[in-house]
């Protein structure tokens, strides 16, 4: 049976008051999937750090290596950067790079997130992004990654993006991201406890962004997001960091998400 939220998050409080040790292990763990590197903070971020409020031990799991041809275009110079004046690295590069390189710098951004935020264990999968190419397959993966789960730890509580809603605002349906789309269809069900977080929400009008459950972060938990979300900004290519998260999706996504005090959840449909 379907834990609640809020019976969820009790147990990890009760638990919480027993002798250290003992507190996580009393408690099945809160498991978040995110798709790419930066999906994790923009989405998740808060509700990670409410479940590690409440004693919750908390996995993050990262589905896809998080390839991405246009970071390596304009990490090299052969697409402007859509920084300019604004870019931490004077907004015209040209490193080098090859897709491994975009591959570890991203995944370095996702791991100091992860970090910020306080999480138990992170789980990057090293697969391909393959959704665009083999969606079916994509699911069938992502499907059986949340049953491994579930095997691994009875009764967790598992967390992933909600790509039926993850939709630019004024841009067509059909321009949805597939990768999105199919963790939520991978998980929709499964006879689980699941929850589904907005990514995109972020670029709607702050009127149209609703939910089944709207979370406030308490001023604690928004300090920690925008400490994570800091992470995808932060420029030092001598060790392989090259704000890539904020070259991909910053103006439109990590700005907004920094400055809105809530993420966006909803239950399944079945």
């Amino acid at each position: 049976m379907e834990l609640s939220r809020r019976k969820a998050l009790a147990l990890g409080a009760a638990a919480a008051l027993l002798p250290t040790g003992t507190a996580q292990a009393a408690a099945p763990p809160a498991i978040f999937y995110s798709p790419h590197q930066d999906d994790e903070s923009l989405a998740m971020a808060g509700s990670i750090r409410e479940h590690k409020e409440a004693g919750r031990r908390v996995i993050l799991v990262l589905l896809t290596r998080g390839e991405n041809g246009g970071l390596l275009d304009i990490m090299n110079g052969t697409a402007d950067c859509p920084l300019g004046t604004d870019c931490p690295g004077g907004g015209s590069h040209s490193f080098g790079l090859v897709q491994d390189d975009i591959v570890r710098g991203r995944t370095a951004e996702f791991t100091a997130a992860a970090r910020r935020l306080g999480v138990d264990q992170i789980v990057v999968r090293d697969r391909p992004d393959s959704a665009w190419t083999d969606y079916a397959g994509f699911v069938r993966e992502v499907r059986d990654t949340i049953l491994e789960f579930e095997a691994r730890y009875p009764g967790a509580s598992h967390k992933l993006v909600n790509g039926y809603r993850d939709v630019i605002y004024g841009y067509p349906p059909d321009d949805a991201n597939l990768t999105h789309k199919a963790c939520r269809e991978a998980a929709e069900g499964l006879a689980l406890d699941l929850r589904f977080y907005w990514v995109y929400g972020y670029t709607w009008p702050l009127e149209k962004r609703t939910a089944d459950y709207v979370l406030p972060l308490s001023d604690k938990q928004f300090a920690r997001k925008r400490q994570a979300l800091a992470e995808y900004s932060r420029w030092d290519p001598r060790h392989g960091r090259y704000a890539l998260g904020y070259h991909s999706v910053g103006t439109l996504m990590i700005d907004p998400a920094a400055a809105d005090p809530h993420e966006y959840i909803d239950l399944p449909s079945s």
